[in-house]
């Protein structure tokens, strides 16, 4: 499973994630809840998590693309972006997709790609190991690899 893949995993586990619970106010904190659940809501809102005090309901729910871009953050290596020189010089910021990939691999090796996205090799291997593993390549139709714009097409495209 590619780290894609498995990022939608995680943001549909929290899809509808949601507890409420009826809750009373101790007097002596009053004046503290009052004060701090302003702050408390602002903080939890941050990492992605929505918290909602009302009629003596207290209700926590996910917000599942926030909380798992929060809970992913600087995790792992950083992900080597191969930027597509030809297109940035003309102002169009694009990195190369695993269809411009798959499309270079029916007529160069690995070795040529590597340098003409200018990816060290090693790298390149590692992310070519995601893309073969990924939803995208398992479901193309091997008849049409040299196909452009039907690589384009296909579903989960991602940037390599």
């Amino acid at each position: 499973m590619g780290p894609y893949e498995a990022e939608q995993k995680a943001k549909e586990k929290y899809e509808g994630c949601r507890l409420c619970y009826k809750v009373t106010s101790e007097e002596y904190f009053a004046d503290q809840n009052e004060k701090n659940l302003e702050k408390m809501k602002e903080a939890l809102e941050e990492v992605g998590v929505r918290l909602d005090v009302t009629d003596g309901t207290l209700s926590l729910s996910i917000y599942p693309n926030r909380y798992v871009r929060t809970r992913n953050r600087n995790a792992g290596r950083r992900k080597k972006v191969a930027w597509n020189e030809e297109k940035c010089k003309k102002g169009q910021w694009e990195s190369y997709k695993y269809s411009d990939i798959v499309f270079m691999m029916q007529t160069m090796k690995d070795q040529e790609i590597a340098d003409k996205i200018g990816m060290p090799i090693a790298t390149y291997y590692r992310h070519k190991k995601a893309m073969k593993e990924s939803r995208y390549y398992k479901s193309l139709d091997l008849n049409k690899l040299r196909d452009k714009e039907y690589l384009d097409g296909v579903s989960g495209n991602y940037g390599f």
